[in-house]
């Protein structure tokens, strides 16, 4: 077989956006080629195909083939390839969605996966995990020039163009351990920031300079071509390719509301020059038509369930620490700043408090007529268990609230001065919503749904770990039900970490093994025990040098007498 550089398909195969009768499939063909057969069977042995074609693609779709099925059985297991040239791609496995009578689903929860960073040990974990789908909450790349990491970004600069999107996408998939994250299960995304550039709204970026970068405009319609080409949705219309809110049903079990909260409605973050004032009871984070439309969505109460996922998290995450000092933004965490005195991280949902509000009644209305909300955020690069948010007037939680960790950026706890994750992370648990958090763990979430209840369960993985879905661990588990108003979060007990990933669930295998770990993974391990190792030392010296000036103090006193005069 040839090797990941030279074959046809060097960034494997996936599928994307399944629904109870379709799904679609995707590969790409390397080296120019620009024509390919694909077949989907029952049977991991292909033996027994219900779907085959031709798919022709050219350098206009940076030679991605997307091929949308329909027709097929609801909560089925298929299995799909391609061929071209000679070559045979790797074997995927996909599912469709359950139709009317689901009773049981399983969704993973993945966000933030930084290249550069760490290896990307989450996904292969994920991987290896029994669920229906796999939801990713935003951030799938980064468009910095990874100069920050033991990895190198390609191209290795920031990213502007189109041509520098489908690279930078491209590096991702030909990561072995994403590569085997897409050959086992069907995949939904939504956008993020870092997937246009860090902090953008609707009108910019805050790095982003039209001088330097081009027109805003056409980076983000650059960076929507590369998206729609390597990670395919069913846009709600093809004529508005900005456009990326949509909802897609899960049988009459629930409904999964895919909002942007990075783009198309969002104003510029509060504080700086030209946004709307943070109470401004204008001020938007969704816009007027997906505003809309998600009020409509969630008065829907045909399901007992609506998931609804945003790429921030929705809940309060203000900290509560003592006044701010000049130099105190120096030790705050990623995102985080003070405005008007208080301690935000403005780019979440904290920064858009109408909104929030807006978004609150919406839920409440729903919960008035039966329907329960869970929303799924990721972003942070930490783990929270909310129950609310809350109404503003009476204080109780109307949904509850699962944010996921990162894949591989650095954890929120770990990203600043070490040890100071010890005082956040007190300062987190101790908020009345918070029912758990940890601010130093990557890893990633699942939810299952049943009829009656949501349960919502962190593991956290070791992305450097030689096997990754051997090592995890259930971190935390916690349920809400329907009957319950209102909705409560409470801790149930996690599996038993000795069962691994590999016997949650009794699904049969694709039949073909998963690309090998990633062939620098001893080098990235090398550089982390170095890093460490740096890191002990630094924190060995801040902790030994109030000691030392004690000390040298003492001394100093004994030398020079009680009066503090060298003796004649």
């Amino acid at each position: 077989m040839a090797s990941a550089e030279q074959s046809v398909f060097t960034h494997g195969v996936a599928s994307f956006e399944p629904t109870t009768s379709g799904v679609l499939l995707w590969t790409r063909l390397n080296g120019g080629r620009e024509h390919a057969e694909w077949q989907l069977s029952s049977d991991p042995g292909m033996r027994d195909v219900v779907a085959s074609g031709n798919a022709q693609t050219d350098h206009d779709r940076d030679h991605t083939v997307v091929i949308e099925i329909d027709g097929l059985e609801p909560a089925t297991e298929y299995w799909y390839r391609f061929t071209c040239g000679g070559e045979t791609s790797p074997l995927g496995r996909t599912l469709t969605l359950p139709g009317t009578g689901a009773e049981r689903f399983t969704i993973a929860t993945v966000c933030c996966s930084h290249y550069a960073i760490a290896p990307l040990g989450v996904y292969r974990a994920v991987a290896e995990t029994e669920v229906d789908l796999v939801l990713h909450l935003g951030d799938y790349i980064y468009e910095d020039d990874g100069s920050n990491g033991p990895r190198g970004h390609e191209p290795p600069r920031m990213i502007t163009s189109l041509d520098d999107y489908r690279r930078r996408i491209a590096q991702m998939r030909a990561d072995p351990d994403t590569r085997a994250l897409h050959q086992r299960h069907p995949m939904v995304t939504i956008w993020d920031d870092h997937d246009l550039a860090d902090n953008a709204w609707r009108t910019g970026a805050k790095k982003h300079d039209d001088d330097e970068h081009g027109p805003w405009p056409d980076r983000v319609a650059a960076a929507a071509q590369a998206r729609r080409e390597w990670l395919p949705s069913r846009l709600r219309s093809p004529d508005q390719p900005l456009v990326t809110w949509r909802s897609t049903a899960i049988g009459d079990l629930a409904e999964l509301l895919l909002l942007d909260t990075r783009y198309t409605g969002r104003d510029r973050q509060a504080g700086d020059d030209g946004s709307p004032d943070l109470d401004d009871p204008e001020r938007s984070l969704l816009g007027d038509e997906q505003r809309t439309w998600l009020r409509e969505r969630l008065a829907d109460v045909d399901r007992p369930w609506a998931i609804l996922a945003s790429g921030v998290v929705v809940n309060e995450i203000e900290l509560s620490w003592p006044p701010p000092l000049r130099w105190f933004n120096r030790m705050l965490p990623n995102g985080y700043a003070v405005l008007d005195g208080r301690i935000l991280h403005d780019d979440q949902w904290d920064g858009y408090p109408a909104e929030r509000d807006r978004l609150v009644r919406a839920v409440q209305d729903r919960a008035a007529h039966g329907g329960r909300t869970v929303i799924l955020s990721g972003d942070v690069h930490s783990s929270w268990a909310f129950a609310g948010p809350c109404d503003p007037d009476t204080g109780q939680a109307v949904a509850v609230e699962m944010t996921t960790p990162a894949v591989s950026s650095a954890a929120m706890g770990r990203a600043h001065y070490p040890g100071i994750w010890r005082i956040l992370d007190r300062a987190v648990n101790r908020l009345d919503h918070v029912r758990w958090a940890d601010v130093t763990e990557r890893g990633f979430g699942i939810l299952e749904l049943t009829r009656t209840a949501a349960t919502s369960t962190w593991w956290f993985v070791h992305p450097y770990a030689e096997d990754p879905a051997a090592d995890a661990v259930p971190a935390a588990t916690f349920r809400t039900t329907v009957e319950e108003w209102p909705p409560r979060f409470e801790p149930v007990e996690p599996a038993d970490p000795a069962d691994g990933l590999r016997s949650t669930g009794d699904r049969r295998r694709a039949s073909e093994p998963l690309p090998a770990r990633p062939a620098d993974l001893g080098r990235l391990r090398s550089r982390r025990r170095m890093r460490l190792a740096a890191e002990a030392t630094a924190w060995t010296v801040v902790c030994l040098a109030p000691v030392a000036l004690v000390a040298a103090i003492v001394r100093w006193r004994r030398n020079t007498g009680s009066g503090g005069r060298r003796p004649y």
